[in-house]
């Protein structure tokens, strides 16, 4: 018994893995697969959104997850490499290297081997009703005693210094330094860094909207307004460290946003309101891609190119790959999820 299922898995992976090298025979998966390369560049190159002067956020990256998950990893490596090239034709920067085709390429392999046909099941058994409305008093209601919380924090704690740039924090000198409505109310000097100020205003809309969230029920939005502001916060105190302070008021939005994301996402699960294997597998996918495509892979082309030492790129890439992971997770889980609900992948065969 055990020989004959060991063969048919393996004639069921043989017989995958063949479906996915013909799709290239296809014209309707080529065709819609040349639709999804042209929406990557779109959103690449127009849709990006800069958190900082360096730092930019883009979900781009999605729509090779969706190839990958339609037409298998072969299609994926190929738009994936394509999709690289293309946007350097169109808007060059510096010159071409082949290291950051391979990424995407690579990339794109990734996201085939691990989604292809495979999607968050559909009939997930819920919890007891009583257990259910349990969960659901404490979760909402504890997020927005949170969000509570986090408003005061934003009007009345300390949030930010600016100081001069030095060696040690104790001798730098500090020009500006205010709650978040202070930034925001203009109480506080103009600085010569507008960091607090655009990270002040894009807190408070945060926090606004994930009370919001938490009391029309919508956790999934609680946690990923919760990733993004954690997202938002972070990165640009990382990049401005040298002349930015982090005061209790910042130290706290930051904790009371990642509990909030914490606490729901763990609700969410006990309710299995969500395929938690699935999510699971999304984790793995953007954890591996963001350790040795984002990471290791692309700091090793950057010493290439700029010749200085691996370190001075690992510590950036690093901390900007890792706090995109959760964010990533969940889009990938409920865009695959949306996808088979309307059986596109029936559509585009």
């Amino acid at each position: 018994m055990q020989s004959v299922s060991g063969a048919k898995s393996a004639v069921g992976m043989e017989s995958g893995f063949k479906g996915a090298a013909s799709v290239f025979k296809n014209r309707r998966a080529i065709v819609v697969s040349g639709m999804l390369l042209a929406l990557h560049i779109i959103l690449a190159m127009v849709l990006g959104i800069y958190l900082t002067q360096s730092v930019k956020f883009s979900i781009s990256f999605i729509t090779n997850v969706v190839t990958g998950y339609l037409f298998g990893p072969w299609m994926a490596l190929v738009t994936g490499a394509l999709g690289d090239i293309l946007q350097y034709l169109l808007k060059p920067v510096g010159g071409y290297f082949f290291g950051w085709t391979f990424n995407a390429a690579l990339g794109g392999l990734i996201y085939g081997l691990t989604f292809y046909r495979k999607a968050p099941k559909e009939e997930i058994t819920k919890a007891p009703f009583n257990e259910e409305k349990t969960n659901f008093r404490a979760a909402d209601f504890l997020s927005m005693g949170i969000f509570v919380v986090l408003l005061a924090v934003w009007f009345f704690l300390p949030f930010l210094d600016v100081t001069t740039k030095a060696g040690d924090f104790a001798e730098r000198e500090i020009l500006n330094a205010g709650t978040a409505f202070n930034y925001v109310s203009g109480a506080v000097s103009e600085s010569v860094s507008t960091s607090p100020k655009t990270l002040a205003v894009a807190t408070l809309v945060l926090i606004l909207a994930g009370g919001i969230f938490a009391l029309c029920k919508k956790r999934v939005f609680v946690i990923l307004s919760g990733v993004v502001a954690c997202l938002w916060l972070l990165l640009p105190m990382y990049n401005d460290r040298k002349i930015l302070a982090a005061r209790s008021g910042f130290i706290l939005l930051c904790l009371g946003f990642a509990v909030c994301v914490l606490f729901n996402l763990f609700a969410v699960l006990r309710e299995r309101a969500v395929d938690a294997k699935f999510l699971l597998r999304c984790f793995l996918a953007m954890l591996f891609v963001a350790v040795i495509v984002q990471m290791f892979l692309g700091t090793f082309w950057c010493v290439l190119m700029y010749g200085k030492g691996f370190w001075f790129y690992f510590a950036s890439r690093s901390i900007k790959s890792m706090i995109q992971i959760p964010f990533n997770t969940v889009l990938v889980y409920y865009v695959i999820r949306a996808l088979k609900q309307m059986r596109v992948e029936e559509i585009a065969r």
